[in-house]
Parts: C-alpha cells; sequence; structure tokens
C-alpha cells in the first residue's frame, strides 16, 4: 500500500528564515572588499541573496567589474563573518518553536541551504538547532546548480525518503521561492528579507516565520480562504495535526514495486537465456562442443547476455515509473546530481571497504579472486567487451533496477529508510548466485554501503559511480592474480 497522500517532510532555509543572518554575512562581505579597496553598498547583494556565498561575492565582483579569487574572498568572508556570530546572530522570534512544532506533529525536518558547511554548522549551533537536531542538512557544497535550480530542494527531499510533493519548503527569498517552485513542492514565504509583493509565487506569504501556522504548511485550511487561525506557538493540539495536501503521491506501494521488479527479474532472464540459446546453436552449427557448465563461466557469453539484456531491463525499469505519472522518472530513479567532494569522500570509504575485505579473506584463507571471475576472464575471448559490460553496463542495469526503483519503494512503505537499505542489498546479493556463500555474504554488505550513499546523497549517479569503481577494482585484481599466475608457470 502506498503510505497516506500529504505533506510529511518540511525543509527549511537557514538565512533569512531560522537566523538573522542576512545583515551579518553582508557587512562581512563588505568588509572583505573593503580590504580588497573596493566599496561596495548593501544594496548590491540582493540579486544574489540565496544562492550561496559564491554567487553572492562573485555577483558583485562582476557587477563592479572587479577581479576576484573567489576562493579567497570567500574564506575571508566567512572568517569575518564567524567573527560576528558569537555576539550578532540570533534566531528569528518564532523560529525554534515553528521548528519544534513541526517535530512533535511528526514531520521529518531538513535544513537547505546554500551556504557552505562552515557556516551553516556555526548558525545551527548558536540558535540552539544543531545539524544532529536535524533529519538531514544539506549545504550548497553538496549540490551544483544553486537556486533559484531545485537541486538542493530535491536533495533534501530524498534524504528526508520523501517525493517533491510530499515536502514544503520554508523560504525568505526570490530565488529559493522559485527553486522550490520548479522542485515541484509548496513553499511558503516569510517576508523577513524581501517584501511579500517579491513573494507572490509562493502558495503562502507571511510576514514573519512567527506567524507561519501548521496548516500554512500542510496547504488545508489557509488554502481554502479561512483565516482568522491563531499563531503557531501556543496553539492546540488539534492545530497541530497535518491534514493530507492536494496532488501528493509517492511511488508504487511496496506490493506493486515488489511485483514489477520481479517482471523485470523475468524479463532480465528471459533474455539472458534467449542469448544463451542462440550461443548454443551456433556452437553446434560450428561443430564445437559445448559443456553446460562451461555456459556459467564463459567470460565472452557473459559480456554479451549482459550487453544485450541491460537496454531490456533498465527500459522496462523506466517505464513502469513512468507509469507512475505523479511523479517524474528522474525523482522516482533518483537521476540527480551529486557534488564531487561527496563522490569522492565516498569513494575513499568503498576503497576501504574493499581493503578490509581482502584482508579478512585472506585471514580466512580464501582467494582474494573467486575462480568463476579468473575463468571469466581466460574465456573472455574479447576482454575490452567483457571489462565493458562488468564495470559500466553491470552497474547501470543493477543500480536502476535495485538502488533506483526498488528503493524507492520499499523506502515509501513502511519498511523505511533501513528496510531500504537493508532489502535491496539482499536481493541485490542474492541474485549473484554465480558465487559461493562467502561471496554473497561479501556482495551483501557491499550493498548496505551503496543503499547508504543512496540514502544520503539521495542521487543514484552516485551509487553507480562506486559500483562501477568496485568492479573495476576486482578486474584490476583479476589481471592482477592472471598474470601472477602466468609468470609462476
Amino acid at each position: 500500500m502506498n503510505e497516506p497522500a500529504g505533506i510529511r517532510g518540511v525543509i527549511f532555509d537557514m538565512d533569512g528564515v531560522l537566523t538573522d543572518s542576512e545583515p551579518l554575512i553582508n557587512a562581512a562581505a563588505i568588509g572583505m572588499f573593503s580590504e580588497m579597496g573596493l566599496a561596495v553598498q548593501p544594496d548590491d547583494f540582493l540579486p544574489f541573496v540565496g544562492a550561496g556565498e559564491d554567487r553572492y561575492i562573485g555577483g558583485v565582483a562582476e557587477k563592479y567589474h572587479f577581479p576576484l579569487d573567489p576562493r579567497a574572498a570567500k574564506r575571508r568572508t566567512y572568517e569575518i563573518y564567524l567573527q560576528l556570530v558569537p555576539t550578532r546572530l540570533k534566531a528569528f522570534p518564532g523560529a525554534p518553536e515553528l521548528v519544534r512544532a513541526c517535530r512533535q506533529a511528526g514531520l521529518r525536518l531538513a535544513v537547505a541551504s546554500s551556504a557552505d558547511e562552515v557556516k551553516i554548522s556555526a548558525n545551527l549551533r548558536q540558535i540552539g538547532l544543531p545539524p544532529e537536531t536535524w533529519d538531514t542538512v544539506v549545504t550548497g557544497e553538496d549540490v551544483g546548480p544553486k537556486k533559484p535550480a531545485p537541486d538542493i530542494f530535491l536533495s533534501a527531499a530524498a534524504k528526508l525518503g520523501l517525493a517533491p510533493a510530499q515536502c514544503v519548503v520554508v523560504e525568505d527569498a526570490v530565488n529559493g521561492v522559485q527553486a522550490a517552485k520548479a522542485a515541484g513542492m509548496r513553499c511558503v514565504a516569510v517576508a523577513q528579507t524581501f517584501p511579500a509583493t517579491q513573494l507572490q509565487r509562493a502558495d503562502v506569504v507571511r510576514q514573519d516565520i512567527a506567524e507561519v501556522l501548521i496548516t500554512d504548511l500542510a496547504g488545508a485550511a489557509t488554502d481554502s480562504g479561512q483565516s482568522g487561525l491563531p499563531p503557531l506557538i501556543g496553539e492546540s493540539s488539534t492545530n497541530t495535526a497535518v491534514s493530507p495536501g492536494p496532488g501528493t503521491a509517492g511511488p508504487w506501494g511496496v506490493w506493486a514495486t515488489l511485483g514489477f521488479t520481479a517482471a523485470v527479474a523475468g524479463a532480465f532472464i528471459l533474455v539472458q537465456s534467449m542469448v544463451v540459446v542462440v550461443w548454443v546453436i551456433i556452437s553446434a552449427a560450428s561443430r564445437r562442443s559445448v559443456a553446460p557448465r562451461s555456459l556459467e563461466t564463459n567470460g565472452l557469453l557473459l559480456a554479451l547476455a549482459t550487453c544485450v539484456s541491460a537496454p531490456v531491463t533498465i527500459a522496462l525499469t523506466w517505464l513502469f515509473a513512468r507509469m507512475r505519472r505523479e511523479m517524474r522518472v528522474a525523482d522516482y530513479l533518483a537521476l540527480r546530481p551529486v557534488s564531487p567532494k561527496a563522490v569522492l569522500q565516498w569513494a575513499t570509504a568503498l576503497l576501504l571497504l574493499v581493503v578490509l575485505s581482502d584482508l579478512l579473506t585472506r585471514w580466512l584463507g580464501r582467494p582474494i579472486v573467486p575462480e568463476f571471475m579468473v575463468q571469466a576472464y581466460r574465456t573472455a575471448g574479447f576482454v575490452p567487451l567483457l571489462g565493458f559490460a562488468i564495470i559500466v553496463v553491470a552497474p547501470l542495469m543493477e543500480e536502476v533496477l535495485f538502488r533506483g526503483f526498488l528503493f524507492e519503494g520499499v523506502l515509501h512503505s513502511r519498511l523505511g529508510a533501513v528496510g531500504a537499505v537493508g532489502f535491496t542489498s539482499l536481493v541485490w546479493a542474492l541474485t549473484h548466485v554465480q558465487y559461493d556463500v562467502y561471496g554473497i555474504a561479501t556482495i551483501f554488505v557491499t550493498g548496505l554501503l551503496l543503499g547508504y550513499v543512496r540514502l544520503k546523497t539521495g542521487s543514484l549517479y552516485a551509487t553507480i559511480f562506486l559500483h562501477g569503481l568496485m568492479n573495476l577494482v576486482a578486474t584490476l585484481e583479476v589481471v592482477v592474480v592472471l598474470r601472477h599466475s602466468s609468470s609462476a608457470g
């Protein structure tokens, strides 16, 4: 069954929403430019509010045609800013109370700010809402395009395990409102930085955050024209209950997800079987003997079967995701960009896991490279084709199905995030029947890491890359083993 429709998560911008930090970053940037010999005005920064400090500073530099080292300028701006935080940064009245009321209402909470992590952490700790109190925090360093692009809000929704339509954004800036609407999310704007007349694209506009109601977030009474409701602070429990919002839908329910996944798996098996049949027919026609057991480890057959079945598997998965018209396929399959920094961090974690796994394998007296892989490469015929199938095609196909389609469906079921990571890892591992129990267990552990990366980054691109990297390392290990055995012979 699908989860009930409705707003289930609140994504807060930080600067100008939770904290009165805009005057501080403005003063810090003005001070940085002054040190470099350029006098700028506070209003020069207004067009770039909410777009992140790179654009905030760089946009003003462009206006004055002033040469600037972006990294050095931002670093110095933050140095000045952090000196101001302890004595001058305050939470907007009503902001902590709204966050706590949302938590009490059972909503998932995220901060999505275009600022860097150092600024976000300092701000949240100063106002008593440290990063660890949120379900997730997305920084400007975690995404590529900044607001008004929707990427940061889509990433936050993915990390919350929610569809965009299940999230509401609280924003103060024009760029932020545009980003929220581009993400397909409800938006409540607070006129704490810009006048209300410039925030009219939002679904609801309030003068300040202390006036925001739970019903504003949920899209209930205020959208139907009712008014006169009391402010959120101190309101009754009946007002904090979040009603289902209109137009909200997630992925297929868990049973439908399992059914569609089984259908894709069936098509995969059918196509692979057809390739094997054709292989046997051609071998018989050329009078080559084919032992049934040799088919399991024939590298050329493996490469051909993978390359032929992958397009069918991916196309069917895409079709079943597209049939859920309430969600974009890109959102359903988590086809969202991820920052190079995040990919590098997770790649390091994966390589560390590989090293630990190899050490354990050697300690247990088991071969680092399974015999199946050795035989596959010895019978590859055209090694580049096998390498392409293993390093590129297989990761793409498996990630789209398991940590794309299946993951999303389980994530929105009662199993939640833990179930999504664990269940998809188990199913994925059990499909590798060519390995023994130890090999399948190793794949399961790797799947747990990939699932966690999918959950934290909200991006399938990250897991596709890591899966390919893992297979690349395994391929290089096979090459080393083959060369060692040939030189020893």
